[in-house]
């Protein structure tokens, strides 16, 4: 009997340090994540409106996109750029509204890297379809811009 108190004693105990364990870990990995290093997702748009462009923008992107800008935005090394953390991009909504309907050849400088990749044209996208596009990379990613409507996209396009 002697010993079976033991074992159970020190299983009480390695259940209980576990239990530590465990809750100190989920509480350092939910800690450590720094507000503005955080990655938005179409969840966290507040806005119904703006969400149901990021929705439609998100399905446009991963057609049209998401084959060199990837699904999460990430480049494809140092021949595509990244949208994800892109300091290009976050520079100037009008000229990225600009190329991805008119395409872009020549040399860019993103987040430090140059890159010399040509994008195609995409002339068969109307202003709406645009406007989705552009509210989903600019509300993903670590942006929070909010909507884009398809009147800013017809302005920045008449530029």
């Amino acid at each position: 009997m002697q010993i079976f108190h033991c074992y159970s004693k020190d299983m009480t105990r390695i259940k209980k340090d576990a239990w530590i364990v465990f809750l100190l870990a989920i509480s350092l990995a939910c800690g450590s994540e720094k507000a503005e290093e955080r990655e938005y997702t179409i969840k966290d748009i507040d806005d119904l409106k703006t969400r149901q462009y990021a929705i439609n923008g998100k399905v446009l992107y991963e057609r049209l996109c998401a084959n060199c800008h990837q699904e999460d935005g990430s480049g494809l090394g140092k021949l595509i750029p990244p949208l994800a953390g892109s300091d290009y991009m976050n520079e100037d909504i009008g000229r990225t509204i600009r190329i991805i309907n008119h395409g872009m050849e020549g040399e860019i400088m993103v987040n430090g890297v140059l890159y010399n990749q040509p994008m195609p044209p995409n002339p068969q996208l109307t202003p709406m379809d645009i406007s989705e596009i552009t509210t989903y990379i600019y509300n993903v990613w670590g942006n929070k811009q909010g909507l884009i409507t398809p009147d800013m996209v017809r302005e920045h396009l008449e530029k």
